[in-house]
């Protein structure tokens, strides 16, 4: 059983799917010319992103049933360390890791602003984090992420605290990939300059190779729906412009060559996305995303083989994913 849960955590990682004071106002109609749904930086000014990710998966592993229930929430800073034409300049920090892992009937937590925090795996994979920063570059005009910094000192600490994990992190954090899961962020808006009106849309396409884990090729359909009054968590009303999301997912197994470096060996599968669609508010006086649901539902097999034993399965997994953006610390005061 204890090589089960270790193959049900570890493909949780697999289909975790790549997803950033105002008077009261009454909903305004998009101009007749469209509106324009743009980024604003401000060299010095910071803001908050806090993303929950709730996962429950359902697995069938050499005829034993394993069910996984996660629930995550980081918090991010992000300052903006520079603007001009050359590039917008963003210092990402991890304020703050809350994180549950439920597998059967055994549960680990880990809390990084509780006083008592115990150490466990999920303390000594998490902890070290705490604090950590990347710098990014955005090109101004495509909102596409051309440089990151920091990712030596991240991925040392990483690799420090889980040594046996090495020559995974280090593949699924290469730079490239971190640009990738990066952009979503600030991706969601048609470009600086463009208007949309209601019922437009725009596309994005994004490929994520993971080494051992595989491939991920999505295209995301971003359709401009209209202002809406939104009610935030202070009581106050606001008027944000709705944008409903669709992606389309496609899973590539990995090559042989790549196959390792997991406890277990993924030979092929399929996986189909039977759900897979959000609503992001984006707040046009600030310049962000104001918030965003994501819900994605996976369902398919795996052929793997774990100690040249070769097993197929099954899995089913929900994953919804929220994005809440504010100008002060969400973990001040915890």
């Amino acid at each position: 059983m204890q090589r089960f849960k270790l193959i049900s955590a570890a493909l949780v990682l697999i289909l975790t799917v790549p997803v950033a004071a105002q008077e009261e106002k009454k909903p305004e109609a998009a101009a007749g010319d469209g509106i324009e749904l743009a980024w604003k930086f401000e060299k010095g000014k910071t803001f908050y992103q806090t993303l929950k990710t709730k996962t429950s998966q359902t697995m069938n592993i050499m005829s034993q049933p394993v069910k996984q229930d996660q629930e995550q929430e980081f918090v991010f800073s992000w300052t903006v360390k520079d603007v001009s034409d050359a590039g917008v300049v963003l210092e990402q920090k991890i304020e703050s890791v809350n994180m549950s892992i439920k597998i059967g009937t055994n549960e680990v937590r880990y809390n990084s602003t509780a006083r008592d925090a115990a150490d466990n795996p999920l303390s000594t994979f998490f902890k070290p984090l705490i604090g950590s920063s990347f710098t990014l570059t955005l090109d101004p005009k495509t909102l596409k992420v051309t440089k990151v910094e920091g990712r030596e000192e991240f991925v040392k600490k990483v690799t420090e605290a889980n040594p046996q994990m090495a020559g995974l992190l280090r593949v699924i954090l290469s730079e490239d990939q971190l640009k990738q899961m990066s952009e979503p962020a600030f991706a969601v808006v048609k470009g600086p300059g463009e208007k949309v009106k209601p019922k437009d849309s725009w596309t994005r396409e994004s490929k994520l190779s993971m080494g051992p884990i595989g491939s991920y090729d999505t295209k995301y359909t971003y359709t401009y729906v209209g202002p809406e009054e939104r009610t935030l968590a202070d009581g106050k009303k606001v008027t944000l412009q709705k944008i409903e999301l669709k992606t389309e997912l496609s899973y590539k197994p990995p090559d042989p060559k790549e196959a390792t470096g997991l406890p277990f060996r993924i030979d092929s599968g399929s996986l189909k996305t039977t759900e897979a669609s959000g609503t992001i508010y984006f707040d046009t006086e600030k310049g962000r995303v104001a918030e965003s649901t994501m819900k994605v539902a996976i369902d398919g097999k795996l052929n793997i083989s774990v100690a040249e034993q070769k097993a197929e399965v099954d899995i089913k997994q929900e994953q919804t994913t929220t994005s809440t953006t504010s100008d002060t610390n969400p973990t001040a005061g915890r």
